[in-house]
């Protein structure tokens, strides 16, 4: 690093001889291409602001949008992109090709969800998400628009309601959905009791659970801006729910998915 940045002085220092009246001109490039980049940055997201507009908040929506979601997808790989997170991706052959599937994973950061649906490309997911996140500006919208469900933690009738809305969803095949059975972000690779309630919108569709981890976001915020993210979202296999009970689920997903994340506290 030291040595180019005594080559480019050097060659800053030749070109303020060769050229002495434009040498004003040379430190304006910087200056430009930032304002132009941030110019592209604050057009990008006034569109997305006046695309979101016509989205009715209090308006039920039953399928997805493909173009809101397409806009959603783009929002979250500026996001994640912007905030320096290079994503491995693995095991996407083991998703089920013409089912829905209900997608579980562990919970770090803000970031796991926008990572996982702009990984998964034409298999176009819904989360389950708490009330807040659709108070969003913008991100709100979208995501109600893209059958993105809330839940109320804290109101059993409420949150059972979500889940069989949910499986609803999945029994028709509009949307496969996604769920953190931690039920909030955890702190590291060591997992939290499971609500296992959150499994029987599979359960209740027989629809697959596709059972996956992700290892890095909560490293982001940190070593944004300076250092970039290693990002791992690994779907390690898929579980026929026929006949099955959602807390016998849960011990086996959380097992299968705590011995995955061992690998990432060793390393």
């Amino acid at each position: 690093m030291k040595a180019i940045f005594l080559s480019g002085a050097a060659i800053a220092l030749a070109l303020s001889f060769l050229l002495p009246v434009s040498w004003a001109l040379l430190w304006q490039i910087p200056a430009l291409f930032a304002a132009a980049a941030l110019g592209v940055v604050i057009l990008y997201w006034l569109f997305l602001w006046i695309a979101s507009l016509p989205i009715r908040k209090n308006t039920p929506y039953e399928t997805p949008s493909p173009f809101y979601y397409a806009l959603l997808n783009s929002g979250y790989r500026f996001l994640y992109g912007a905030a320096g997170a290079k994503v491995h991706i693995s095991g996407l052959e083991k998703l089920p090709k013409d089912r829905p599937f209900l997608l579980v994973s562990n919970h770090l950061s803000n970031f796991d969800n926008m990572i996982q649906s702009a990984a998964l490309g034409d298999h176009r997911i819904a989360y389950i998400s708490k009330p807040e996140n659709f108070k969003i500006p913008i991100g709100g919208r979208m995501i109600h628009r893209c059958c993105y469900l809330p839940i109320d933690r804290e109101n059993l009738r409420s949150s059972t309601m979500t889940i069989r809305q949910a499986s609803q969803r999945l029994q028709n095949g509009i949307i496969n959905i996604g769920v953190y059975p931690e039920g909030h972000r955890g702190k590291g690779y060591d997992l939290q009791p499971f609500h296992a309630g959150c499994l029987n919108a599979a359960v209740w569709a027989k629809c697959p659970i596709v059972v996956s981890t992700i290892a890095g976001t909560e490293n982001i915020h940190r070593n944004f801006p300076f250092r970039r993210t290693e990002v791992h979202f690994d779907i390690l296999e898929t579980i026929d729910t026929e006949g099955r009970r959602a807390s016998a689920l849960s011990e086996e997903i959380r097992q299968a998915m705590q011995e995955h994340l061992n690998t990432y506290k060793r390393g």
